[in-house]
């Protein structure tokens, strides 16, 4: 029986470029793609005149296409637009993991206020 592998996730990522314009792509690695903007010929040639750039977002999706779908919208945007998208999906993901952490404790609360058994019995 073979194993079927999982596909890798793609993510949208934002760079911050030394002039401080954004620069939006696609890929299954955004910390090799942001090495490959700043210290190879494999960067974007829009980036490679801006170096350094800087990581500032990703966004995971489970297909290419969603990412490139993504990219899409976004690089319509203004900038402050862009901006607002940015807080906005990070304060999502932040208000999940507090809604995630919050479960645990209460499950945690749970297991320790039931009573244990008798040792003696």
């Amino acid at each position: 029986m073979t194993k079927k592998k999982q596909p890798k996730p793609y993510y949208m990522y934002v760079l911050q470029c030394s002039d401080e314009s954004y620069y939006c792509g696609i890929s299954t690695d955004p910390d090799r793609r942001l090495a490959e903007h700043n210290e190879s010929k494999r960067g974007a040639k829009y980036t490679r005149s801006r170096r350094p750039c800087r990581l500032m977002f990703t966004q995971k999706f489970a297909t290419r296409s969603e990412a490139l779908k993504k990219e899409a919208a976004f690089k319509k945007l203004k900038r402050p637009e862009k901006l607002v998208y940015m807080c906005d999906v990070i304060e999502e993901e932040m208000a999940l993991q507090v809604a995630k952490m919050e479960s645990m404790e209460k499950a945690n609360s749970e297991i320790e206020s039931t009573p244990k058994p008798d040792k003696d019995s």
